[in-house]
Protein backbone atom coordinates (compact mmCIF):
# COMPACT_ATOMS: atom_id res chain seq x y z
CA UNK A 1 0.00 0.00 0.00
CA UNK A 2 1.57 3.31 -0.80
CA UNK A 3 2.14 5.53 1.71
CA UNK A 4 -0.24 8.25 0.15
CA UNK A 5 -3.11 5.80 0.58
CA UNK A 6 -2.30 5.00 4.13
CA UNK A 7 -2.63 8.71 5.22
CA UNK A 8 -5.59 9.28 3.07
CA UNK A 9 -6.83 6.79 5.64
CA UNK A 10 -5.30 7.83 9.18
CA UNK A 11 -7.65 11.25 9.04
CA UNK A 12 -11.05 12.14 7.58
CA UNK A 13 -11.59 14.69 9.75
CA UNK A 14 -9.32 17.70 12.07
CA UNK A 15 -12.34 16.62 15.29
CA UNK A 16 -10.13 13.02 14.67
CA UNK A 17 -6.75 14.62 14.67
CA UNK A 18 -7.68 16.77 17.91
CA UNK A 19 -8.79 14.17 20.20
CA UNK A 20 -6.71 11.13 19.43
CA UNK A 21 -3.56 13.75 19.22
CA UNK A 22 -4.45 14.86 22.83
CA UNK A 23 -4.62 11.56 24.18
CA UNK A 24 -1.14 10.81 22.57
CA UNK A 25 0.45 13.85 23.97
CA UNK A 26 -0.85 12.53 27.54
CA UNK A 27 0.28 9.44 27.17
CA UNK A 28 3.74 10.50 25.37
CA UNK A 29 4.39 13.39 28.45
CA UNK A 30 3.57 10.57 31.03
CA UNK A 31 6.14 8.44 29.54
CA UNK A 32 8.89 11.37 29.12
CA UNK A 33 8.54 10.54 25.20
CA UNK A 34 9.31 13.45 23.02
CA UNK A 35 6.26 16.03 22.56
CA UNK A 36 5.36 19.05 20.79
CA UNK A 37 3.35 22.30 21.99
CA UNK A 38 2.51 24.50 18.58
CA UNK A 39 1.48 27.69 20.25
CA UNK A 40 -0.44 31.09 18.97
CA UNK A 41 0.02 34.46 20.64
CA UNK A 42 -1.75 35.67 23.43
CA UNK A 43 -4.50 37.30 21.58
CA UNK A 44 -5.94 33.81 20.20
CA UNK A 45 -7.06 35.56 17.19
CA UNK A 46 -8.59 33.71 14.13
CA UNK A 47 -4.79 33.64 12.58
CA UNK A 48 -3.47 32.39 16.02
CA UNK A 49 -6.55 29.79 16.21
CA UNK A 50 -6.43 28.56 12.50
CA UNK A 51 -2.68 28.75 11.70
CA UNK A 52 -1.89 26.79 15.56
CA UNK A 53 -4.44 23.57 14.13
CA UNK A 54 -3.18 23.75 10.59
CA UNK A 55 0.68 23.79 11.15
CA UNK A 56 0.33 21.14 14.07
CA UNK A 57 -2.02 18.51 12.06
CA UNK A 58 0.66 18.88 8.79
CA UNK A 59 3.82 19.25 10.57
CA UNK A 60 2.55 15.75 12.37
CA UNK A 61 1.28 14.52 9.12
CA UNK A 62 4.69 15.03 7.23
CA UNK A 63 7.36 13.97 10.17
CA UNK A 64 5.58 10.64 10.66
CA UNK A 65 7.53 7.65 9.44
CA UNK A 66 6.75 5.80 6.31
CA UNK A 67 5.25 2.51 6.56
CA UNK A 68 6.00 -0.42 4.31
CA UNK A 69 3.49 -0.31 0.93
CA UNK A 70 2.41 -3.80 1.79
CA UNK A 71 1.15 -3.40 5.42
CA UNK A 72 -1.96 -4.42 6.10
CA UNK A 73 -4.45 -1.58 6.63
CA UNK A 74 -5.99 -1.42 10.38
CA UNK A 75 -9.54 -0.63 11.43
CA UNK A 76 -10.04 3.48 12.01
CA UNK A 77 -9.41 3.29 15.81
CA UNK A 78 -6.39 1.21 15.53
CA UNK A 79 -5.01 3.29 12.26
CA UNK A 80 -5.24 6.44 14.56
CA UNK A 81 -3.14 4.74 17.79
CA UNK A 82 -0.74 3.17 14.87
CA UNK A 83 -0.30 6.66 13.41
CA UNK A 84 0.62 8.17 16.90
CA UNK A 85 2.76 5.57 17.96
CA UNK A 86 4.90 6.17 14.34
CA UNK A 87 5.39 9.88 15.11
CA UNK A 88 8.69 11.38 15.94
CA UNK A 89 6.38 13.73 18.80
CA UNK A 90 3.06 13.67 20.06
CA UNK A 91 1.81 17.04 18.99
CA UNK A 92 -0.90 19.62 20.09
CA UNK A 93 -1.74 23.00 18.99
CA UNK A 94 -2.50 25.15 22.03
CA UNK A 95 -4.92 28.05 22.28
CA UNK A 96 -2.64 30.52 23.87
CA UNK A 97 -6.17 31.82 26.51
CA UNK A 98 -7.38 30.23 29.82
CA UNK A 99 -10.94 28.22 28.14
CA UNK A 100 -13.11 31.36 30.01
CA UNK A 101 -11.90 33.83 27.31
CA UNK A 102 -13.06 31.52 24.43
CA UNK A 103 -16.66 32.69 25.27
CA UNK A 104 -15.11 36.38 24.02
CA UNK A 105 -14.57 35.12 20.55
CA UNK A 106 -18.03 34.42 19.03
CA UNK A 107 -15.98 34.76 15.65
CA UNK A 108 -13.96 31.11 16.64
CA UNK A 109 -17.40 30.00 17.86
CA UNK A 110 -19.00 30.94 14.66
CA UNK A 111 -16.67 28.86 12.38
CA UNK A 112 -16.75 26.19 14.59
CA UNK A 113 -20.48 25.67 14.62
CA UNK A 114 -20.62 26.08 10.79
CA UNK A 115 -17.98 24.74 9.04
CA UNK A 116 -15.78 22.53 11.26
CA UNK A 117 -15.84 19.32 12.16
CA UNK A 118 -14.38 19.67 15.84
CA UNK A 119 -16.00 21.58 18.98
CA UNK A 120 -14.76 23.94 21.38
CA UNK A 121 -13.97 21.37 23.66
CA UNK A 122 -11.60 19.56 21.34
CA UNK A 123 -8.96 22.16 21.47
CA UNK A 124 -6.47 22.66 24.18
CA UNK A 125 -6.55 26.28 26.16
CA UNK A 126 -3.99 26.95 28.68
CA UNK A 127 -6.11 24.83 31.37
CA UNK A 128 -5.95 21.76 29.35
CA UNK A 129 -2.01 22.10 29.34
CA UNK A 130 -0.35 20.00 31.55
CA UNK A 131 1.11 22.16 34.62
CA UNK A 132 3.85 19.88 34.85
CA UNK A 133 5.08 18.78 31.71
CA UNK A 134 7.66 15.81 32.66
CA UNK A 135 8.84 14.59 29.15
CA UNK A 136 12.18 14.98 28.79
CA UNK A 137 12.14 16.03 25.03
CA UNK A 138 10.34 19.51 24.42
CA UNK A 139 9.75 21.75 21.63
CA UNK A 140 7.83 24.57 20.68
CA UNK A 141 6.53 25.94 17.61
CA UNK A 142 5.68 29.36 17.21
CA UNK A 143 2.67 30.88 14.91
CA UNK A 144 1.51 34.08 14.66
CA UNK A 145 4.57 35.81 17.01
CA UNK A 146 7.94 34.96 17.19
CA UNK A 147 8.46 35.66 20.85
CA UNK A 148 6.93 33.98 23.76
CA UNK A 149 5.59 35.29 26.49
CA UNK A 150 4.22 34.70 30.47
CA UNK A 151 3.29 32.77 31.22
CA UNK A 152 4.25 30.22 29.02
CA UNK A 153 7.29 31.50 28.72
CA UNK A 154 8.63 30.98 32.29
CA UNK A 155 8.32 27.49 31.10
CA UNK A 156 9.16 26.95 27.55
CA UNK A 157 11.11 29.63 26.46
CA UNK A 158 14.27 27.45 26.22
CA UNK A 159 12.32 25.28 24.09
CA UNK A 160 11.38 27.01 21.18
CA UNK A 161 12.66 25.64 18.05
CA UNK A 162 10.27 26.49 15.66
CA UNK A 163 8.94 30.05 14.36
CA UNK A 164 6.14 31.19 11.37
CA UNK A 165 5.41 34.60 12.06
CA UNK A 166 3.99 37.64 9.89
CA UNK A 167 4.67 40.38 12.60
CA UNK A 168 7.97 42.50 13.28
CA UNK A 169 11.27 39.89 14.25
CA UNK A 170 12.55 40.50 17.48
CA UNK A 171 15.23 38.52 16.71
CA UNK A 172 15.25 35.78 19.46
CA UNK A 173 15.84 31.87 19.21
CA UNK A 174 17.92 32.37 15.72
CA UNK A 175 18.31 28.53 15.36
CA UNK A 176 14.50 27.73 15.02
CA UNK A 177 13.90 25.48 11.77
CA UNK A 178 12.06 27.06 10.23
CA UNK A 179 12.14 29.94 11.19
CA UNK A 180 10.67 32.29 8.39
CA UNK A 181 9.34 35.71 10.10
CA UNK A 182 8.32 37.37 6.94
CA UNK A 183 5.21 40.13 5.98
CA UNK A 184 1.59 38.38 4.92
CA UNK A 185 -1.67 39.35 5.67
CA UNK A 186 -2.26 36.16 7.71
CA UNK A 187 0.17 34.21 9.48
CA UNK A 188 -2.26 31.54 8.27
CA UNK A 189 -0.78 32.05 4.56
CA UNK A 190 3.03 31.39 5.56
CA UNK A 191 1.87 28.14 7.19
CA UNK A 192 0.26 26.76 4.28
CA UNK A 193 2.99 28.02 1.87
CA UNK A 194 6.03 26.62 4.42
CA UNK A 195 3.88 23.23 4.37
CA UNK A 196 3.26 23.30 0.18
CA UNK A 197 6.58 24.43 -0.79
CA UNK A 198 8.31 22.08 1.02
CA UNK A 199 5.76 18.78 1.22
CA UNK A 200 3.83 18.73 -1.98
CA UNK A 201 3.67 15.33 -2.10
CA UNK A 202 2.06 14.85 1.19
CA UNK A 203 -0.29 17.42 0.86
CA UNK A 204 -1.62 16.19 -2.48
CA UNK A 205 -1.95 13.04 -1.00
CA UNK A 206 -4.45 14.47 2.55
CA UNK A 207 -7.84 13.32 2.00
CA UNK A 208 -10.46 15.25 -0.01
CA UNK A 209 -12.65 15.85 3.24
CA UNK A 210 -9.22 17.53 4.94
CA UNK A 211 -8.46 19.41 2.28
CA UNK A 212 -11.92 21.26 2.31
CA UNK A 213 -12.13 21.56 6.64
CA UNK A 214 -8.53 23.05 5.96
CA UNK A 215 -9.41 25.34 3.46
CA UNK A 216 -12.42 26.38 5.31
CA UNK A 217 -10.26 27.01 8.70
CA UNK A 218 -7.42 28.91 6.97
CA UNK A 219 -9.47 31.16 4.61
CA UNK A 220 -11.44 32.21 7.89
CA UNK A 221 -7.95 34.53 9.17
CA UNK A 222 -6.80 35.37 5.73
CA UNK A 223 -9.92 36.82 4.64
CA UNK A 224 -10.74 38.74 7.85
CA UNK A 225 -7.22 39.60 8.24
CA UNK A 226 -7.22 41.31 4.68
CA UNK A 227 -11.07 42.66 5.05
CA UNK A 228 -11.35 40.12 1.93
CA UNK A 229 -8.35 40.71 -0.17
CA UNK A 230 -8.97 44.70 0.02
CA UNK A 231 -5.83 45.46 2.76
CA UNK A 232 -2.51 44.43 3.44
CA UNK A 233 -2.44 41.36 1.05
CA UNK A 234 0.88 39.93 -0.06
CA UNK A 235 0.83 38.03 -3.21
CA UNK A 236 1.51 34.94 -1.32
CA UNK A 237 -2.14 35.77 0.27
CA UNK A 238 -3.94 35.49 -3.10
CA UNK A 239 -1.96 32.30 -4.14
CA UNK A 240 -3.04 30.45 -0.72
CA UNK A 241 -6.36 31.78 -1.13
CA UNK A 242 -7.05 31.22 -4.78
CA UNK A 243 -5.86 27.29 -4.16
CA UNK A 244 -8.21 27.31 -1.19
CA UNK A 245 -11.19 28.08 -2.86
CA UNK A 246 -10.43 25.15 -5.61
CA UNK A 247 -10.30 22.81 -2.17
CA UNK A 248 -13.38 24.14 0.08
CA UNK A 249 -15.85 22.15 -1.65
CA UNK A 250 -18.47 22.47 -4.22
CA UNK A 251 -20.98 25.21 -3.61
CA UNK A 252 -18.74 27.18 -1.28
CA UNK A 253 -19.71 30.93 -0.75
CA UNK A 254 -17.00 32.98 -0.29
CA UNK A 255 -18.90 36.31 0.03
CA UNK A 256 -21.06 34.97 2.52
CA UNK A 257 -18.93 32.60 4.50
CA UNK A 258 -16.88 36.02 4.80
CA UNK A 259 -19.74 38.41 5.87
CA UNK A 260 -20.81 35.52 8.76
CA UNK A 261 -17.36 35.83 10.26
CA UNK A 262 -17.56 39.61 10.55
CA UNK A 263 -20.62 40.00 11.62
CA UNK A 264 -20.31 37.45 14.23
CA UNK A 265 -16.60 39.41 15.07
CA UNK A 266 -17.77 42.73 15.38
CA UNK A 267 -21.20 41.89 17.59
CA UNK A 268 -19.86 42.88 20.99
CA UNK A 269 -23.41 43.92 22.01
CA UNK A 270 -23.06 41.04 25.10
CA UNK A 271 -19.46 42.01 26.07
CA UNK A 272 -18.74 44.34 28.98
CA UNK A 273 -16.06 47.23 28.21
CA UNK A 274 -13.90 44.91 30.34
CA UNK A 275 -14.27 42.40 28.21
CA UNK A 276 -13.88 44.07 25.28
CA UNK A 277 -10.69 44.83 26.74
CA UNK A 278 -9.72 41.48 27.18
CA UNK A 279 -11.09 40.34 23.99
CA UNK A 280 -8.42 40.68 21.45
CA UNK A 281 -4.90 42.10 23.73
CA UNK A 282 -1.46 41.80 23.74
CA UNK A 283 1.18 42.66 26.35
CA UNK A 284 4.91 43.22 26.64
CA UNK A 285 7.64 43.91 28.84
CA UNK A 286 10.74 46.20 28.00
CA UNK A 287 14.23 45.15 29.25
CA UNK A 288 13.81 48.29 31.87
CA UNK A 289 11.01 46.98 32.82
CA UNK A 290 8.16 49.08 31.36
CA UNK A 291 4.98 46.89 30.24
CA UNK A 292 3.00 47.82 27.76
CA UNK A 293 -0.67 46.82 26.90
CA UNK A 294 -2.84 46.89 23.85
CA UNK A 295 -6.73 46.35 23.39
CA UNK A 296 -8.22 46.24 20.26
CA UNK A 297 -11.93 46.25 19.82
CA UNK A 298 -13.67 45.86 16.51
CA UNK A 299 -15.81 48.89 17.11
CA UNK A 300 -15.18 52.14 17.50
CA UNK A 301 -13.73 54.12 20.54
CA UNK A 302 -16.82 56.13 20.31
CA UNK A 303 -18.85 53.38 20.45
CA UNK A 304 -16.86 51.52 23.46
CA UNK A 305 -16.91 55.22 25.23
CA UNK A 306 -21.09 55.00 24.77
CA UNK A 307 -21.13 51.62 26.03
CA UNK A 308 -19.05 52.37 29.22
CA UNK A 309 -21.61 55.22 30.39
CA UNK A 310 -19.71 58.01 28.83
CA UNK A 311 -15.93 59.34 29.23
CA UNK A 312 -14.95 58.94 32.72
CA UNK A 313 -16.98 55.91 33.26
CA UNK A 314 -14.87 54.36 30.55
CA UNK A 315 -11.19 55.96 32.07
CA UNK A 316 -11.92 54.59 35.42
CA UNK A 317 -12.96 50.86 33.80
CA UNK A 318 -9.72 51.21 31.76
CA UNK A 319 -7.65 52.21 34.61
CA UNK A 320 -9.22 49.22 36.98
CA UNK A 321 -8.42 47.34 33.71
CA UNK A 322 -4.59 48.33 33.42
CA UNK A 323 -4.38 48.29 37.73
CA UNK A 324 -4.95 44.67 36.48
CA UNK A 325 -2.58 43.70 34.67
CA UNK A 326 -0.06 45.93 36.26
CA UNK A 327 0.26 48.18 32.84
CA UNK A 328 2.60 50.94 32.78
CA UNK A 329 1.13 52.06 29.19
CA UNK A 330 -2.72 51.32 28.35
CA UNK A 331 -3.21 51.48 24.45
CA UNK A 332 -6.66 51.04 22.68
CA UNK A 333 -7.11 50.74 19.17
CA UNK A 334 -10.07 50.24 17.42
CA UNK A 335 -11.35 49.23 13.75
CA UNK A 336 -14.76 49.73 12.66
CA UNK A 337 -16.53 49.64 9.46
CA UNK A 338 -20.06 49.94 10.43
CA UNK A 339 -20.38 53.43 9.06
CA UNK A 340 -20.25 52.45 5.79
CA UNK A 341 -16.43 53.02 5.55
CA UNK A 342 -13.17 51.71 7.55
CA UNK A 343 -11.81 53.56 10.56
CA UNK A 344 -9.14 53.00 13.09
CA UNK A 345 -8.58 55.13 16.34
CA UNK A 346 -6.06 55.24 18.95
CA UNK A 347 -5.83 56.00 22.49
CA UNK A 348 -3.01 55.50 24.48
CA UNK A 349 -2.59 56.22 28.43
CA UNK A 350 0.89 56.59 30.46
CA UNK A 351 -0.93 55.24 33.65
CA UNK A 352 1.99 55.97 36.16
CA UNK A 353 4.80 58.74 36.74
CA UNK A 354 7.31 56.88 35.02
CA UNK A 355 5.08 56.58 31.94
CA UNK A 356 3.72 60.57 32.26
CA UNK A 357 3.98 61.79 28.93
CA UNK A 358 3.89 58.61 26.85
CA UNK A 359 1.19 59.65 24.70
CA UNK A 360 2.85 63.36 23.72
CA UNK A 361 6.21 60.79 22.63
CA UNK A 362 3.93 58.66 20.49
CA UNK A 363 2.17 61.38 19.23
CA UNK A 364 5.63 63.90 18.17
CA UNK A 365 7.17 60.44 16.34
CA UNK A 366 4.50 58.84 14.78
CA UNK A 367 2.01 61.20 13.57
CA UNK A 368 2.74 61.41 10.07
CA UNK A 369 3.72 57.99 9.40
CA UNK A 370 0.52 56.61 11.29
CA UNK A 371 -1.47 59.93 10.45
CA UNK A 372 -2.82 60.99 13.37
CA UNK A 373 -6.24 63.49 13.03
CA UNK A 374 -8.09 64.79 15.98
CA UNK A 375 -10.53 62.42 18.27
CA UNK A 376 -13.09 62.72 18.11
CA UNK A 377 -14.73 63.31 15.18
CA UNK A 378 -18.31 65.69 15.00
CA UNK A 379 -19.97 62.02 13.62
CA UNK A 380 -19.08 60.48 17.07
CA UNK A 381 -21.38 62.85 18.76
CA UNK A 382 -19.35 62.85 21.83
CA UNK A 383 -19.38 66.10 23.67
CA UNK A 384 -16.83 65.13 26.87
CA UNK A 385 -13.53 65.90 26.67
CA UNK A 386 -10.42 63.32 27.32
CA UNK A 387 -9.39 65.95 30.35
CA UNK A 388 -6.47 63.75 31.18
CA UNK A 389 -3.10 64.80 30.57
CA UNK A 390 -1.38 61.73 29.96
CA UNK A 391 -4.43 60.38 27.46
CA UNK A 392 -4.43 60.89 23.85
CA UNK A 393 -6.82 59.66 21.74
CA UNK A 394 -6.61 60.47 17.43
CA UNK A 395 -8.34 58.70 14.15
CA UNK A 396 -5.87 57.32 12.76
CA UNK A 397 -5.82 57.76 8.61
CA UNK A 398 -3.11 55.77 8.08
CA UNK A 399 -5.80 52.26 8.06
CA UNK A 400 -3.17 49.27 6.44
CA UNK A 401 -1.37 50.12 9.35
CA UNK A 402 -2.60 47.88 12.54
CA UNK A 403 -1.37 46.81 15.88
CA UNK A 404 1.28 45.12 13.74
CA UNK A 405 2.75 48.18 12.89
CA UNK A 406 1.73 50.06 15.63
CA UNK A 407 3.08 47.76 18.10
CA UNK A 408 6.88 47.93 17.37
CA UNK A 409 6.84 51.99 17.82
CA UNK A 410 5.18 51.60 20.54
CA UNK A 411 7.72 49.31 22.13
CA UNK A 412 10.38 51.56 20.75
CA UNK A 413 9.36 54.89 22.91
CA UNK A 414 8.57 52.38 25.98
CA UNK A 415 12.52 50.82 25.74
CA UNK A 416 13.67 54.43 25.97
CA UNK A 417 12.64 55.31 29.06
Amino acid sequence: MLRGSRLMATFTNLQQFLQTGAKAFDQANQLKRPVKLVVGNESADLDSFASSIIYAYLDAIVSTPEVSKHERLLPVVKEHEFFWRRTTAATIPVLNIPRSELALRPEHNHLIKHHLSFTPQDVCTLDELPSSITSSDISVALVDHNVLQPPLSRKFDRHVKSIVDHHEDEGKYPDAKPRTVIPAGSCTTLVLNHFRSRFSTHWDTLPPEIHSEIAKLALAPILIDTANLTSKVTPLDVVQVTELLERAGEGFDRQAFYKGLQQAKTDLSGLTVEEILRKDYKQWKSDNGIVLGVSVSTRSLAWVVKKAGGMEAFKKTLGEYAASRKLDVAVVMTTDNSGGGFRRDLLIWGVNDRTAGFAQKFEEAGKEKFKLEKWPTEQDEINESIAHVDIKAWTQASLDLSRKQVAPALRDIASSL
